[in-house]
């Protein structure tokens, strides 16, 4: 409950909402759990898609929607509980995404301008909430920050809210529904993914490196931050896994140390993340348990 709360709070409700009604619509829902889901999962959504907004919010829109009928699609042909059918769905989308918008003939500076734009009004408004207040200027200077970030990373911010929409939504989707398609997803001390995507880091790599075309850098700065990110959890997933017999008391001193020194942490669980691609810790550790995504 607290994942899907942090999810609401900080991703667009579409990549959640969006796919859970797909998935709750096709099971057919006959019990009362399963109508009052739908119905909110459906007028959230409904409300997300019809609040107006600029050429940035469009972009997400599209995105979310294209995303929900690609799961859907894929759960459909081919039902699975594995992590790369979200992966997927979001790759198809994206390559959808791109394809609309070189024929609308819509360039990404203009995306990227506009969500400048939704992100100045967003400033404009902390600075008046902070002016006054101690240390307002570093705050204020964090959140400008925080704002240029999020405009060039855009459609990595995106790509991680779809992964992980769709990843709770089956999630959900196997919690609410009375007769789910397929498996329900693996436990989190099993999150994996296919040894290939390893091939991601040297695309994102390399398209950073690049000094032309003037895009590159940047789209290998969202690939990146896409593929640090699926890399962090799936260390984290293997430290989860073998520490679920610690005892509560280290597991709390853990994470206020996660909290103090999160960069460090982060670099530590990529880095097991990349490691387990040729270690594979869980399955070479405890041969006997096996049972997890790959």
């Amino acid at each position: 409950m607290l994942v899907l709360a942090g999810f609401l709070l900080f991703a667009p409700p579409m990549f959640l909402f969006g796919p859970l009604a797909a998935l709750l619509l096709v099971s057919r829902p006959a019990s009362v759990r399963e109508w009052v889901w739908l119905l909110g999962a459906l007028g959230w959504s409904a409300l997300w898609l019809l609040h107006p907004g600029g050429l940035g919010d469009q972009f997400a829109r599209s995105a979310a929607v294209l995303v929900s009928g690609c799961f859907l699609a894929l759960t459909l042909w081919r039902p699975s509980n594995r992590m790369c059918r979200a992966l997927t769905a979001t790759g198809v989308a994206a390559l959808a995404l791109a394809v609309w918008m070189v024929g609308l003939g819509l360039r990404w500076a203009a995306v990227q301008g506009a969500v400048e734009e939704e992100m100045e009004v967003f400033q404009t408004a902390m600075r008046r909430t902070l002016s006054g207040s101690a240390g307002w200027s570093e705050m204020s200077r964090q959140v400008s920050l925080m704002a240029d970030t999020i405009s060039l990373l855009y459609p990595g911010l995106l790509a991680l809210a779809a992964i992980a929409g769709l990843r709770l939504a089956w999630a959900w989707y196997h919690r609410i529904a009375d007769r789910p398609v397929g498996a329900p997803p693996v436990p989190f001390p099993g999150f994996g993914f296919n040894d290939q995507l390893i091939w991601g880091w040297v695309l994102g790599l390399a398209l950073a490196l690049l000094p032309e075309p003037s895009w590159a850098p940047v789209a290998g700065a969202n690939v990146l931050l896409v593929w640090g990110a699926l890399y962090a959890t799936r260390g984290l997933a293997v430290v989860t896994f073998f520490g679920r017999r610690t005892p509560p008391v280290v597991l709390v001193s853990l994470a206020l140390i996660t909290v103090v020194m999160l960069p460090f942490v982060l670099g530590g669980l990529t880095i097991v993340g990349l490691a387990d691609t040729w270690l594979d810790f869980r399955r070479r550790l405890t041969p006997a348990t096996g049972g997890y995504d790959r």
